[in-house]
C-alpha cells in the first residue's frame, strides 16, 4: 500500500510540474541528477 502512495505521489508530482510549471522542477532535477552521476564517475 506504502508503495501505491508513493507512486500516486510522484505521478500527481509530474503531471502539476508539468502543468504550471512547465516541468521547470523536472529540468532542475535532471541536471542536478546529471551533475551527480559525472561526479561520481569522474
Amino acid at each position: 500500500m506504502r508503495l501505491v502512495i508513493l507512486i500516486a505521489a510522484i505521478a500527481f508530482f509530474l503531471i502539476w510540474d508539468g502543468l504550471y510549471n512547465q516541468g521547470r522542477y523536472m529540468d532542475a532535477g535532471v541536471k542536478s541528477a546529471k551533475h551527480a552521476i559525472a561526479y561520481v564517475t569522474g
